[in-house]
């Protein structure tokens, strides 16, 4: 003999059945049966294409293992030293870390990238000019050298207004 350990359904049932009495000695509950309408299966779309004679083909998904800060720049400071041998090769260096990494600090500091890299082009061309003197030279590059404070005056100037506006 079983007994079944579901009390609460049994002294329910007999509540139900207006029985006085609840035996505990009932093996199991009957079993329903479930309406033809409710009873579906549903089936994947590989199956379904399978039934139609199509063949399915599922390409593995590869996982890549995300690359930290540190080791992009151990890598690319490996392909910057390539040696072989005793002559030195050139080697075509990835510089896109560096230049996503510099754009983040330029936004952070408020700071025009491209105002600066044409001050410091104007700045090479005037140190490179062989036709002028020396004290013109020194005086150019002064004036640009205080052009560029002026442009990193002025990002750290939106910059403050920006935090105080936040």
């Amino acid at each position: 003999m079983m007994i079944n350990n579901n009390y609460a359904q049994q002294v329910a049932q007999a509540k139900s059945n207006n029985a006085l009495v609840v035996s505990f000695d009932n093996t199991t509950p009957a079993v329903q049966r479930i309406p033809g309408e409710k009873d579906t299966v549903t089936l994947s779309d590989k199956a379904l294409a399978m039934m139609n004679g199509n063949e399915i083909k599922e390409i593995a998904p590869t996982y890549l293992r995300p690359e930290s800060a540190r080791s992009l720049l151990a890598k690319s400071e490996t392909l910057n030293t390539t040696q072989v041998g005793d002559a030195k090769e050139d080697v075509v260096v990835d510089n896109r870390f560096s230049e996503i990494m510099q754009n983040i600090l330029d936004k952070r500091l408020g700071i025009d990238r491209e105002k600066l890299e044409e001050l410091e082009a104007l700045m090479e061309e005037i140190a490179n000019n062989e036709n002028m003197s020396p004290e013109e030279k020194e005086l150019a590059l002064e004036k640009l050298a205080e052009m560029r404070e002026k442009i990193i005056e002025e990002g750290r100037e939106i910059q403050k207004t920006v935090e105080q506006t936040d």
